[in-house]
């Protein structure tokens, strides 16, 4: 049976026990209940949750929780409370908790107003932060005790800088507390970090600040690798771009761009670099291709894909095989999705799996798992589904990553107990744009990978073996979001053209490698938000390329003068590039009764010159002027030279000529003498 047929009867079962499991759920409140829930009007105040204790529910529990306000306007908040808000009934489905996170409107439960149980802050003034701690036993909320996850969370009331004070929540946090009674069996869970490079800015100074800014001691990847190297390896997995390690080791040695910054950014730039390999080391790593192609963009140009994919690779492997890094080969389409014509194409080059959004995905479901395979001609194509259960405008902490993953395993394990085909996971994508909180508390994290009752540790490698369901639902027709511009690729297709050229007439691999990246990078996703600079990148690089080859020229005498038909005489290549090149000389005779002539190629060095012998046969020819012209193989290279060759023989007609004149002369000559020699002969003989 087909991997579609299998899905399709799978979705029948999990509709039926859908409606059944939303039976047999408690009713939620409905909206006219949720009067305590209003849309948050924000205010400038924000909400974070840093502890949360118990991270699952059970019916004897305190729920503890604590974290931060900040104030972010620029007047006083004044009397600010915090309060425990919690749902009597839980969310079932994926669905209910996507939307809670995403809509302020959404009821998440009542606060607990219990005189000493909610937090009386006081007053923040502009730009401070306040902490606040909360401590409500269960039976406060009476929850019905029914599996599922319970919304939880803190909202703040308070009187604005104009004295205002709104019943409704100035600001809230939500997060989700799984209670989960006895499950049949622990979930498959762990978390997928994704270490890549932030778009591209304006300019080539903003993308080193950023950079800079990134692998500083409290940047996004800075922070993301210090937490990710204190969890357990054996739950987590990491989606490393090579473009990371070559951009950070280059600010290390201050190369290029790096040139200007401080000692202090190399030492953290070489401290991340070294770091993430040693991690990359000891983990399960999927490497995606260098620099994040447009894969969506360059589907719409085959021609163009075809020849970049073999550079692509060669950019991958050499960048990995350069900073010590192996795992599988994977394919990034986070931004565009992916579509029928590009899965083909992958699929075509190999199996590396493609890392997409489960928005891409119309008909992706849960039980699907966030490993599904698709039907391509080549065989079945492998998709890493990031399902991220996103925390909307709220700020992210580890709390809620780690009740992120335990809420994606209490609903597979309901999702499980309803379809026994359902494939539902706890895989958890961490958001590459999150900046965790410094001095985050780790333990209560690693523990709940580490495995218990509920998630079993896991990683994308042991979910590939374990067994990957087919996905039933359609691909879409056209990228999610909008690729890259024909006016990038086209600028791209300029690039290539001047890359093969270089490539064509260097003798050396180390430029070459150099070349494939900058290919890679100019097709990179990281230009979507500024085309125009993607653009003008693609074309300065070309023209510096084209005119690193323009200087190689040969050179010649002016004139060649043979003492016969045959000779030989002296040509100089002269390579002032900065690259070791081999080339040929063809000798083109302008003369049409004579052929042309290619020499063996010869490798000259850098700011070089070598000096060879050219032969030449003009046969019954006089003279003609010969052009001598550098190739590599059929690619003409520099400038050419242009000059005369001549023969000093002479020819047999001449020869014929000269001796029937010389013949004359003699003739002529001797019967002069014999008429001189008979005069004077008579005139003797007269006087005797």
């Amino acid at each position: 049976m087909s991997f579609r047929s299998a899905g399709r009867r799978r979705a029948l079962v999990a509709a039926l026990t859908g409606w059944l499991v939303l039976g047999l759920t408690v009713l939620l409140p409905s909206p006219s209940q949720a009067a305590e829930d209003e849309e948050d009007p924000g205010g400038g105040l924000t909400v974070t949750i840093d502890t949360l204790t118990p991270s699952q529910l059970t019916a004897d529990a305190t729920i503890e929780v604590s974290g931060r306000i900040e104030n972010t306007s620029d007047g006083e908040w004044s009397s600010v409370q915090a309060y425990l808000v919690m749902a009597r009934s839980p969310f079932t489905t994926r669905e209910q908790v996507e939307t809670a996170v995403r809509s302020s409107s959404t009821y998440t439960g009542e606060r607990v107003t219990t005189i000493g149980l909610f937090d009386e802050v006081g007053d923040i003034a502009p730009g401070d932060t306040a902490r606040y701690d909360l401590s409500v036993p269960l039976d406060e909320v009476g929850p019905t005790g029914a599996p599922g996850v319970y919304p939880v969370g803190v909202q703040l009331l308070a009187t604005d800088p104009d004295g205002v004070r709104p019943q409704d929540s100035v600001a809230r946090a939500t997060t989700f507390l799984p209670w989960i009674d006895d499950p049949a069996s622990p979930i498959d869970g762990g978390l997928v970090w994704s270490f890549v490079l932030d778009p591209r800015r304006d300019d080539e100074a903003d993308d080193v600040q950023a950079l800079r800014t990134a692998v500083g001691e409290n940047g996004r990847l800075r922070r993301q690798l210090d937490l990710a190297a204190a969890l357990p390896v054996e739950a987590q997995s990491l989606v490393i771009d090579p473009a990371v390690l070559d951009a950070s080791q280059r600010m290390a040695d201050g190369e290029g761009p790096f040139d200007d910054v401080s000692d202090e950014a190399r030492e953290q730039a070489q401290s991340f670099h070294d770091d993430l390999v040693a991690l990359a080391r000891r983990s399960s790593v999927w490497n995606i291709d260098y620099d994040r192609p447009d894969w969506a963009a360059l589907s719409e140009r085959p021609d163009l894909a075809a020849e970049l994919s073999p550079q692509v690779a060669a950019a991958t492997q050499s960048a990995l095989d350069e900073h010590g890094i192996t795992g599988r080969s994977a394919r990034w389409a986070m931004e565009t999705g992916v579509t029928d014509a590009m899965l083909e194409r992958h699929r075509a080059e190999g199996d590396a799996p493609t890392i997409v959004r489960a928005s891409a995905l119309p008909q992706w479901d849960q039980r699907d798992g966030s490993l599904v395979t698709v039907d391509a001609e080549h065989g079945p194509a492998l998709l890493a589904v990031n399902d991220t259960l996103g925390s909307a405008d709220e700020v992210e902490t580890t709390v809620s990553l780690r009740q992120r993953v335990l809420t994606r395993a209490a609903l597979a394990t309901l999702s499980r107990a309803a379809d026994p085909e359902s494939a539902a996971d706890a895989v958890t994508f961490v958001d590459p744009d999150w900046i965790p909180e410094p001095r985050a508390n780790t333990s209560a994290l690693a523990a709940s990978l580490r495995g218990d009752e509920l998630v079993e540790g896991t990683t994308l490698d042991r979910l590939v073996t374990s067994g990957v369901d087919g996905y039933d639902g359609e691909l879409p027709a056209n990228p999610v979001s909008e690729p890259l511009s024909p006016t990038v690729l086209s600028a791209a297709a300029d690039l290539l053209e001047a890359e093969d050229a270089v490539a064509a007439v260097s003798a050396g691999a180390a430029e070459g490698s150099q070349a494939d990246r900058e290919l890679a990078s100019a097709v990179s996703v990281r230009w979507r938000s500024v085309p125009e600079r993607a653009v003008r990148t693609a074309e300065q690089q070309a023209v510096e390329r084209n005119g690193s080859l323009a200087g190689i020229e040969v050179l010649g005498p002016e004139t060649v003068t043979l003492s016969s038909s045959q000779g030989s005489f002296p040509l100089t290549v002269n390579n002032p590039t900065r690259l070791p090149i081999s080339v040929s000389i063809l000798l083109t005779p302008g003369n049409p009764a004579l052929s042309s002539n290619r020499l063996d190629p010869i490798d000259v060095a850098p700011g070089e010159r070598r000096t060879v012998n050219a032969d030449i046969d003009l046969g019954r020819q006089n003279s003609t002027t010969i052009t001598a012209q550098a190739m590599a193989g059929d690619r003409p290279v520099g400038s050419e030279a242009s000059f005369n060759v001549r023969s000093s023989q002479v020819g047999t007609i001449v020869w014929v000529a000269m001796g029937v004149a010389v013949a004359g002369v003699v003739f002529a000559m001797s019967r002069r003498f014999r008429r001189r020699g008979f005069r004077r002969l008579s005139e003797s003989d007269d006087d005797g």
